[in-house]
């Protein structure tokens, strides 16, 4: 009986690990199933995930490039006008350095003009400096309205005096010249002009 029991113990015991196998077996193939499904969850976890960063990347890499290409426009535009301001004060100090020079070059005619017949080497010597004076002034830009025997244009001349004597609506004298610098009126030219009787 003993061994009986024994046997029997021991085919309970046999039948007890075919079952244990069984399941083991029957459960092996579903953590397989569930392994790979967390592998696959995983995986699509991790490629949304670099879809999501690889999109930020070109959405900030947009971003920088718009900001980049402004700060040039930017830079662009501000030496554009920086340079044309800078070429603006120039000319407009040009302009007033040849406005204040102005009665300097009227006063050397005028000393040539008063010192015909006297001393030769005078005269010639005041022509040279008025010469050199002109040439430096037409340098910077400086040039002469012309107004003797012209059309009275308001824009270049100043009436002062009328006359019948000459065709009506022409300067007739000019009492003192008129200069523009590069386009630009410094000084009216004051004039005489014929007019109808």
């Amino acid at each position: 009986m003993n061994e009986e029991k024994k046997r029997e113990e021991a085919a309970a015991a046999a039948a007890e690990e075919e079952k244990e196998i069984e399941i083991e077996v029957t459960d092996a193939p579903a953590e397989e199933e569930k392994a790979e499904e967390a592998q696959g969850e995983e995986a699509e976890a991790t490629i949304d995930q670099w879809r999501e960063a690889l999109e930020l990347a070109v959405k900030q890499r947009d971003e920088y490039l718009a900001l980049a290409q402004r700060a040039q426009a930017d830079y662009q535009n501000f030496k554009r006008r920086n340079q044309q301001t800078r070429t603006e004060a120039y000319d407009e100090g040009s302009r007033e350095t040849i406005t204040a020079m102005l009665p300097v070059l009227d006063n050397l005619e005028r000393a040539i003009a008063a010192a015909e017949g006297e001393s030769e080497a005078l005269v010639s010597g005041v022509k040279m400096v008025h010469r050199q004076m002109v040439d430096a002034l037409t340098r910077l830009g400086l040039e002469e309205v012309p107004a003797l025997g012209e059309m009275f244009d308001p824009d270049m001349h100043n009436a002062v005096m009328k006359t019948t004597e000459g065709e009506p609506g022409t300067v007739t004298e000019v009492f003192e010249k008129g200069y523009r610098v590069k386009g630009r009126m410094i000084r009216y030219a004051m004039v005489k002009i014929a007019v109808e009787e």
